[in-house]
């Protein structure tokens, strides 16, 4: 979990993005930033992300944590796959305009402590 024994700040997501995805120190990563469109993040590399993210700040980053609907997703697929083809087709799947700010939020939501719930 390194060093966020408290919640990290914008700031520690930013950097850690910054740093995974190689960007340049002099680029601006805002709240708004979205990874596919700004950061030409998108498919397998969001989903590893998602995974770096988790083990850096000791989140769980289950897809409630993002409030996703039906057929819908954080990251386009890469390239072209039958299988996604068709499944495409049929389903329909919407893809969100996913920023840094939202993946921040995620963090600090799904680090906060759960209520126990008693005796099974």
């Amino acid at each position: 979990m390194d060093r966020y024994r408290k919640n990290p700040t914008f700031d520690d997501v930013a950097d850690f993005v910054r740093e995974w995805a190689r960007v340049p120190a002099k680029r601006q990563i805002e709240p708004e930033t979205q990874f596919e469109r700004d950061l030409g993040i998108t498919g397998d590399d969001g989903s590893e992300l998602l995974d770096a993210a988790q083990k850096k700040f000791g989140a769980d980053l289950a897809p409630e944590t993002f409030g996703l609907g039906p057929n819908e997703y954080l990251f386009n697929s890469e390239g072209f796959e039958l299988g996604a083809a068709f499944v495409t087709l049929f389903t329909n799947p919407s893809v969100r305009d996913f920023t840094v700010g939202e993946l921040y939020q995620a963090v600090v939501k799904a680090r906060e402590p759960r209520p126990d719930p008693g005796p099974a």
